[in-house]
């Protein structure tokens, strides 16, 4: 076999700047085992043998996890209703006590912050602990070089890159999507939706700072929330009823003067909360969405049936045309910016499209099912290390063909997918 070769990259300082995704999180929660099959953590890897000098991540201690609620990752358990994922209670102590972060070993490589929007990479106060708890992100400030000083792209910078990934956009629609709508679809924090201005404005210093060191390097788009199974698991038609169970129902909204709301024997919509309805209710369409959290009250609770689900569980068609909008928008400006900066580039919803549809490796299928299809972790939105490896075959695949690199391919079936009591 030839050895592996550079081409027009120079792998030896390689920087990552991003989200969660580029962090590790996974299964609802930064753990060591999700930073070590990152994506970037794969990358960098693999580079090894392209004169890489280095990779540095800064990880948690080994057998510890938090995630953005202060919880643990999610585990996959046998409960009274059957096989579940279930939070564990986690390491709190590793975002709220300064005494465990490690700035004095920054700057790091991976530059991931799970929960980063674009302009945060470049503003100081995201990791500025004298902001007050939810005015800054702990995540970030747990190892940045100086603390409400430094920047993610500043200490990328400081390291003087030769190659660098940027994935970054996903959380500038995603917390809108996340709260079900509940937002403004183009303000500045809480759960709205990043203008497209401001996200360009941010793509535009990221890269031109970068560049000006002659760096290269890969971007990516923004993926679409239709392939989440966050957002595809409980879908609107899913509330399964007998010829009495839908009597009984028909019966109560009816007393209710709801006559608009009907059920049949089998498979019917759910009902949800709407105040620009009568009585402040009505049945999904099927062209809406519902949360994946909101499938534990639905069974537990008669969420959908007997009472309607909360309005910050279901996007609207109005509130998908503002996510649909605001996604499209980030891919356009990406999209320019990889053809303006001479730079690599992955079209994340091509993969999710290969994957929607079944993707064998070595023998094994990958689908974007929730739980069973191994791409996606228990979060219905990170991914897996199985799933990691398939995004950084991708980042390899689009920067081999940019830059004429042979950087090895990672072995998906060599990293762990779910792990099934």
């Amino acid at each position: 076999m030839p050895a592996p070769k550079s081409g027009e990259a120079d792998f030896s300082v390689f920087v990552s700047l991003g989200d969660s995704y580029t962090a590790g999180y996974t299964d609802d929660a930064l753990s060591r085992e999700g930073q070590e099959s990152a994506f970037t953590t794969l990358m960098a890897a693999n580079m090894s043998g392209l004169g890489n000098n280095g990779y540095s991540v800064p990880f948690l201690p080994e057998g510890t996890s938090v995630g953005s609620s202060l919880e643990g990752k999610m585990e996959l358990q046998v409960t009274q209703a059957g096989l579940a994922p279930v939070t564990t209670d986690g390491n709190p102590e590793l975002l709220t006590d300064g005494s465990t972060w490690i700035n004095r070993e920054a700057p790091y490589h991976n530059l991931g912050i799970p929960g980063a929007r674009s302009y945060h990479l470049v503003a100081p106060a995201y990791g500025d602990p004298t902001q007050g708890g939810g005015n800054f992100n702990p995540f970030y400030a747990r190892f940045a070089t100086a603390p409400g000083v430094s920047t993610a792209l500043s200490d990328a910078l400081a390291l003087q890159p030769t190659f660098f990934s940027l994935w970054i956009g996903g959380n500038d629609v995603l917390g809108y999507a996340l709260a079900g709508g509940e937002g403004e679809t183009a303000g500045m924090g809480g759960n709205d939706i990043t203008p497209a201005g401001v996200f360009g404005q941010s793509m535009d210093f990221i890269l031109s700072n970068l560049m000006e060191l002659g760096t290269k390097g890969v971007i990516a788009t923004v993926p679409d929330i239709d392939r989440l199974p966050f957002f595809n698991t409980v879908l609107p038609k899913m509330l399964e009823l007998t010829a009495e169970q839908a009597t009984d129902l028909n019966a109560a909204y009816k007393q209710q003067g709801l006559d608009e709301i009907t059920f049949t024997e089998g498979a019917n919509y759910f009902v949800v909360e709407d105040g620009d309805h009568p009585g402040g209710v009505r049945q999904i369409s099927g062209d809406e969405k519902l949360l994946l959290t909101a499938r534990e009250n639905i069974t537990a609770a008669g969420w959908g049936s007997q009472f309607p689900i909360p309005g910050k569980y279901v996007l609207d068609t109005d509130e998908l045309t503002a996510i649909g909008t605001a996604t499209e928008a980030f891919n356009d400006i990406i999209r320019d910016r990889a053809e303006h900066f001479d730079l690599a580039l992955v079209v994340t919803n091509d993969l999710l499209n290969t994957t929607a549809n079944g993707l064998v490796i070595d023998g094994a299928t990958y689908s974007n099912a929730y739980i069973t299809g191994g791409v996606f972790s228990l979060d219905g939105i990170h991914v897996t290390a199985r799933g990691s490896a398939i995004l950084a075959n991708e980042f390899i695949d689009a920067v081999n063909g940019k830059y004429g690199s042979t950087l090895p391919r990672v072995v998906v079936n060599n990293q762990d997918g779910i792990i099934f009591p």
